[in-house]
């Protein structure tokens, strides 16, 4: 897959986001996740193997060209013929609209298809492969995009498939969209495009909407004054000895209010981490039920208490240049080097036995289990 290739600028995989903000815009990420994301997109575009992943991430990959072939067996046993047109990263615009910022309304790559022998069928797929659940496909506009830009590009069409596969959460959704569709959802596409262009032209956040997660993946969630107001009013309730009930977005973005602004920000994430914390503690007790998508994980931080054995044993696995490396960071680099040099299916093994070398030589010891509430998504059955 192509690191360097143009994004149109009102993307498929924004519009999501789009139709609940017209403000929202993607934030940079260098999350391990994001990488690892990318990675395994990569694999499953070539079918090759990249040692940089972990085996769970390459078994995702697996999993999705699993699927692909599934899909294409299926397709020749209805056809009696091989489908006609095999579609991988392929670009597709949902229409020949000029604007000064875009070709097209909007346009995306979608991740693998095919092209039914007669011209009439086609099956497009997308990976996801983060922990947070997508939107299902029968209202997801990223897929239901992918869908029109697939019928703009073959006329002959009369029904699209579309699937979103998310192998780390066990889920496929999918939808199945006629022609007849195109211009309810092709104006609904139009609609979100066009509020997010003149959000853009505005430059301003009049039109922002703040919500869960949108805010959460948008670059202007430090600076957008609706989210700043939502801030304000938990911190005046929260901590009002700290935070003057009076407080506003505009004191908070004055230079002058930048240790008010500071103090806000702690405050709120001194609530979060409280709220989430009486929230488990009570599905712990049983005095609450589960929330909808969520699961009980427990963790506990880890402590180098011998760094003479906690080295040793890791020159076992690096050499003394990926350990110093490793070392300069974080704990995790010296992992994230013993993984990339293990072979492929025993990347997890090594790291669990490197960890109870840890344990056991007594170089690393565990602060006190902690338990927390994890988001996850329904499963569906394929």
């Amino acid at each position: 897959m192509s690191e360097s290739r143009t994004h149109h600028p009102y993307s498929p995989s924004k519009l999501q986001y789009l139709e609940a903000c017209p403000c929202y815009e993607n934030r940079e990420s260098n999350h391990e996740r994001t990488l690892a994301g990318t990675i395994a997109h990569g694999v499953a575009e070539s079918g090759k193997d990249d040692n940089r992943l972990g085996d769970d991430d390459a078994a995702a990959a697996a999993e999705c060209l699993d699927f692909v072939e599934q899909r294409r067996r299926l397709m020749q046993e209805d056809a009696l013929a091989v489908p006609i047109i095999e579609l991988k990263e392929t670009y597709l615009p949902i229409d020949d609209l000029q604007f000064a910022d875009a070709q097209s309304t909007t346009a995306g790559y979608i991740d693998h298809g095919f092209i039914s022998h007669d011209g009439t069928y086609a099956e497009i797929f997308d990976w996801k492969f983060g922990f947070w659940p997508v939107e299902q496909a029968d209202n997801n506009l990223q897929g239901l995009a992918y869908c029109l830009g697939t019928f703009h590009r073959f006329p002959k069409l009369e029904k699209v498939r579309f699937f979103f596969k998310q192998p780390h959460l066990q889920t496929i959704s999918d939808v199945l969209v006629s022609r007849a569709d195109v211009p309810a959802l092709y104006l609904r596409i139009q609609v979100v495009v066009a509020r997010a262009r003149a959000a853009r032209t505005a430059g301003n956040f009049d039109t922002a909407r703040p919500m869960v997660p949108v805010c959460n993946f948008c670059a202007h969630i430090a600076k957008c004054p609706k989210v700043t107001e939502f801030a304000c009013r938990v911190g005046a309730k929260f901590h009002p000895l700290v935070i003057p009930e009076n407080i506003t977005p505009t004191m908070i973005h004055g230079t002058r209010d930048t240790v008010l602004g500071l103090q806000l920000a702690q405050v709120v994430a001194v609530w979060a981490r409280a709220f989430k914390s009486q929230i488990t503690d009570r599905v712990i007790r049983g005095e609450a039920d589960m929330p909808p998508n969520h699961v009980l994980q427990q963790r506990s931080d880890r402590e180098v208490v011998n760094p003479e054995k906690y080295k040793e044993i890791a020159l076992q696995y690096v050499t003394e240049t990926e350990y110093s490396a490793a070392c300069t960071v974080t704990f995790g680099k010296v992992e994230e080097a013993i993984k990339d040099k293990s072979p492929r299916g025993q990347k997890k093994a090594t790291i669990d036995q490197f960890n109870t070398q840890l344990a056991d030589s007594g170089a690393v010891k565990h602060g006190q289990p902690y338990t927390f509430l994890r988001v996850v998504a329904d499963k569906k059955v394929e």
